[in-house]
């Protein structure tokens, strides 16, 4: 029992007990505090990041004459909004302004579509490389609140665009359907627009 009172007696054991725990407080807390800090900040600068959709390398990728169409956001002097373009002549454009080879450019417009990033182009640059300003449409929002499916059918028979659809109603169809990332373009032999 002496031994258990002279201990418990034994000046300056509390505070060197306390000390011990604040240094490990201390010695603990703070990486812990900066692992946290560190995977809230990463999370900001890779959340949305995932470059390898498979919609994306599918629409990215295609260079033909009639390649799938790319629904991206432009600046210019004039005109600021939404545009559709051909996914080969918005690489010819990007090539061309900024050197870009398939590989930056795919790299690039997936950043860009990714992050709601938008291209700044001139007045010239949307005649030229061929840029289709979208409106949005009444009827063609009204029929998107109905659902992906919904749309699908009551625009499409199959996969090819229903006859009768106007030309601006078609460019606010195809911007929806790649904001769904559904793949669109115009077929070679037919020039109709088509799905898949």
């Amino acid at each position: 029992m002496k031994t258990n009172i002279a201990i418990n007696t034994e000046p300056g054991l509390k505070s060197r007990i306390y000390c011990m725990r604040s240094i490990s407080r201390k010695h603990y807390g703070i990486p812990v505090l900066i692992f946290v800090l560190f995977i809230i900040l990463n999370n900001q600068f890779t959340a949305c990041t995932n470059m390898n959709s498979p919609f994306y390398n599918q629409v990215l990728n295609d260079f033909d004459t009639t390649s799938y169409f790319i629904a991206v956001d432009i600046k210019s002097p004039f005109y600021k909004g939404r545009t559709i373009i051909e996914n080969n002549n918005l690489y010819l454009y990007l090539h061309k302004t900024k050197g870009f080879d398939k590989g930056k450019y795919i790299y690039f417009m997936k950043r860009t579509l990714r992050h709601h990033r938008a291209l700044k182009v001139t007045d010239k640059d949307i005649i030229v490389w061929k840029f289709i300003k979208v409106s949005e449409l009444e009827s063609v929002i009204h029929i998107a609140d109905s659902g992906r499916d919904n749309f699908v059918a009551n625009y499409f028979n199959g996969t090819v665009l229903n006859y009768g659809i106007t030309y601006k109603e078609q460019n606010a169809v195809i911007n929806q359907l790649f904001y769904w990332e559904i793949p669109s373009k115009i077929d070679k032999l037919t020039g109709e627009l088509i799905i898949g």
